[in-house]
């Protein structure tokens, strides 16, 4: 599902991660390593000040939608998105490493008969539709009092 060192987006505890990775220590533990939640420590941070233990297989009960941040032909997940060549797109349903199934998103929800390799639907002008990861907007004490337009004490 994942690899050691793979970008990913997540909410530890309620609190939403941008800027994270995936780090497997050499028992196969895998931890999602970041700068804003303290856990138990992996064997290697990958950089970040904090790692956070996860099952092996990458669930937590206070860990929620774990995700990759850039998705490639080769980690396809049920859910991504796909455009056609005439920028229809296209929801997977199933994926697996040789073969994936597509959705339409138009209102007729019909489902393809055919199973595609990656391949295949980078040949007919598939393309990937990458999510949008905006960056954390860094704002001082004096800006949050603007945008309120009140006083703000931040915890």
């Amino acid at each position: 599902m994942f690899k050691h060192n793979d970008k990913v987006t997540c909410s530890i505890g309620g609190t939403k991660i941008t800027d994270a990775r995936i780090s497997i220590d050499k028992d196969g533990r895998p931890f999602i390593c970041q700068n804003e939640r303290d856990g138990t420590d992996a064997e290697n941070k990958l950089g970040y000040k904090y790692s956070w233990v996860i099952d092996t297989d990458f669930t937590n009960r206070d860990v929620t939608d774990l995700r990759r941040v850039e998705i490639t032909w080769d980690n396809l997940q049920y859910g991504d998105q796909l455009k056609d060549s005439d920028g229809n797109e296209r929801t997977v349903l199933v994926a697996h490493p040789n073969s994936v199934y597509s959705v339409s998103n138009t209102s007729d929800q019909s489902i393809s008969d055919f199973t595609y390799t990656a391949q295949s639907l980078q040949d007919k002008g598939y393309t990937i539709v990458q999510e949008e990861v905006k960056p954390i907007r860094t704002v001082t004490q004096e800006e949050v009092c603007k945008m309120f337009g009140e006083n703000v004490i931040i915890k």
